[in-house]
């Protein structure tokens, strides 16, 4: 199925849906077919479908339209609304995998502050790691 644009954030989501399609034995009826919102089974129509595909939707998608392509990609709800952000929103997010809660509870709330704070916050972590690499005299833990 030819699409009107291809690469970049600019059709992130449409991009998701034409590489389900490119995958052995995923046909647009069987995608259709599977794309139902688990939480009120709703179903994109197929005209919108084929929009998407086409990267001709021009309105972000409501939360029920991208549970129910999640489910029909069969991808995770997130992946799907990171693409929607990306294609709809110009807004691109970094994923921190690997870490644990603390660490990526202390890189959100990093995002509320001053920018002008943030030099000191990294000066504070810095100082922490140096600390900790430092030899250690007798007696100290």
């Amino acid at each position: 199925m030819p699409a009107t644009t291809t690469g970049g954030a600019d059709d992130a989501l449409s991009r998701l849906v034409r590489e389900a399609l490119d995958r052995p034995g995923v046909t647009f009826r069987r995608l259709t077919e599977s794309t139902v919102d688990p939480a009120t089974g709703y179903r994109p129509g197929t005209t919108w479908l084929h929009k998407l595909v086409r990267n001709e939707v021009v309105r972000a998608p409501e939360p029920q339209v991208l549970r129910a392509l999640a489910a029909g990609l069969g991808l995770p709800l997130l992946r799907v609304q990171q693409a929607a952000a990306a294609q709809y929103l110009d807004y691109v997010t970094t994923e921190l995998t690997g870490l644990p809660a603390d660490a990526r509870a202390i890189v959100a709330h990093l995002a509320e502050l001053d920018p002008a704070d943030l030099p000191k916050v990294r000066a504070v972590i810095e100082a922490f790691v140096a600390g900790r690499s430092a030899p250690r005299g007798p007696g100290e833990g």
